[in-house]
């Protein structure tokens, strides 16, 4: 299958993932209060925390190595057994630990039921084999069943949270639909792969699974961690502002990360072909989609902020804008991180610089929680996340410039697609002028956008994405 249909197949993942969010969270926000709704943001960072010391690279190192095996059935056994075994041991390992700090923590008391109800969450991605249908580029099914486990969840969420105190059934809800999902998939992976202990070699597989697994552990430390170094510092109240700031970034960065998890498996096939001029083609094409689309983004996020709170989460979340500002810097930060770590640097197998990027990342993030969390609350984590990001993308930046892998010109079509950002910004202020209504301005600065997106990139920069699109769509139609 294409990358282009991959890619929507997994596109469709991502938006209705983060289309059902947009769905759910304004209610449950509204229902369960800033307090509690930070409280169970805490509880699914201490779980996802935990999954990090279990999963390790399994994410990056299954999908490599399922996509380099994909037509030789009996290796793909052994590399699927193997790997199966690496992440069932070190789950069993994390969940030990959980429920002993869980237990004996008092820090975690205030948290305990909800922690508890996490533990599911735990077991249960151990059989979700996302990377083993990631590697062998099932995105259709993976969209579908997505699909109907996500309407099954959203119904539910509807029908049975209904005050404050539905805290713990709403989290346990989210943790059902992982695993609903889990146990679909171990049907279906039977259709591919079968488990054996005769074909577990672990050995080759050690290495790189911790190598890659520290990277996540290390990057964890300016993400993950700091929503529970929030939490012991300053409260559920502060951890619900952070984590309501974050929820339309993650939303637009899942969106390009669809995109980068297509390109993984087929950058490492084609590094293993040797065609260098494809691989660098499609990195060419990635940054131009990045620039296309994270200035008007960053222009409307930031101006915005206010407005999209207010809809997203509603009163009470006042605290959450100065926090979403900062944090939409990272579309650009991140996106450009996604690049040259995931298509660049990991197909090319330089996973120690990837290694050392996080390590800075992660010194940088420790120091500045501490130095600016406890009296900046929520605006310091964005910032702590936004410094060690920016440090982290540096980093990548210089390794991948070293290697020669990048000869493509983009910076005067970056500085074009900044000017025509300003126009979006305007556009938010003037409507904010005329009205307090966020939706009237939402739907203002959604039709404005749209109109001067096209004509921007269409007609002033004359954009080769739109244009090779539109001739791919007009081809179509004709044929």
């Amino acid at each position: 299958m294409g990358v282009r249909k991959n890619f929507s197949y997994n596109l469709l993942l991502t938006v209705s993932t983060y289309v059902i969010m947009l769905v759910t969270y304004p209610y449950v926000s509204r229902v369960l209060g800033v307090e509690r709704i930070g409280a169970v943001n805490f509880a699914d960072s201490a779980v996802n925390y935990f999954l990090l010391f279990s999963a390790l690279g399994i994410q990056v190192l299954g999908v490599r190595e399922i996509a380099a095996c994909r037509g030789d059935r009996k290796k793909l056994q052994e590399v699927f057994s193997s790997l199966m075994t690496l992440y069932g041991v070190f789950t069993a390992v994390a969940l030990g630990v959980y429920v002993v700090l869980v237990e004996t923590l008092p820090a975690l008391a205030g948290h305990r039921e909800l922690l508890w109800v996490g533990a599911g969450k735990l077991v249960f991605t151990t059989f979700l084999l996302e990377w083993l249908f990631r590697g062998l580029e099932e995105f259709p099914y993976i969209a579908w069943r997505s699909l109907f486990i996500k309407l099954l969840y959203t119904a539910a969420i509807f029908l049975c949270v209904k005050s404050p105190q539905d805290d713990v059934l709403y989290f346990g809800l989210t943790v059902g639909s992982v695993a609903l999902n889990a146990l679909v998939n171990l049907v279906y992976a039977r259709k591919f792969v079968r488990f054996s202990w005769r074909s577990v070699r672990w050995k080759p597989y050690l290495r790189p699974y911790f190598s890659l697994g520290a990277y996540h552990i290390l990057t964890s430390m300016y993400t993950t961690f700091n929503v529970l170094y929030l939490e012991f510092a300053c409260g559920d109240v502060e951890v619900g502002y952070y984590t309501t700031a974050l929820k339309i970034y993650t939303l637009i960065m899942g969106l390009y990360g669809a995109y980068t998890t297509v390109l993984l498996p087929r950058m490492s096939a084609l590094l293993a072909d040797g065609d260098q001029v494809a691989f660098r083609q499609w990195i060419h094409q990635s940054l131009m989609a990045l620039f296309t689309l994270c200035f008007p983004l960053m222009a409307l996020g930031i101006v915005g902020a206010p407005h999209w709170i207010e809809i997203l989460a509603g009163p009470g979340y006042e605290g959450a804008v100065v926090p979403m500002q900062l944090i939409f810097v990272l579309l650009l930060v991140v996106g450009l991180a996604q690049i040259l770590s995931v298509q660049v640097l990991m197909p090319l197998k330089q996973d120690k610089e990837v290694l050392r990027a996080s390590l800075l990342g992660c010194v940088l993030g420790i120091l500045l929680n501490i130095l600016w969390v406890k009296e900046r609350g929520s605006v310091g984590t964005a910032c702590v996340l936004l410094a060690a990001e920016t440090a982290v993308t540096l980093y990548y930046a210089i390794r991948v410039w070293g290697t020669g892998i990048l000869p493509f010109q983009t910076g005067r079509f970056l500085w074009k697609q900044v000017l025509c950002a300003l126009p979006y910004a305007v556009a938010v202020w003037l409507l904010a002028q005329c009205t307090t209504s966020a939706w009237v301005i939402f739907g203002g600065s959604a039709l404005f956008s749209l109109l001067w997106f096209w004509t921007s990139n269409r007609w002033l920069i004359k954009n080769e994405l739109l244009i090779r699109m539109e001739h791919d769509v007009l081809r179509k139609n004709k044929s």
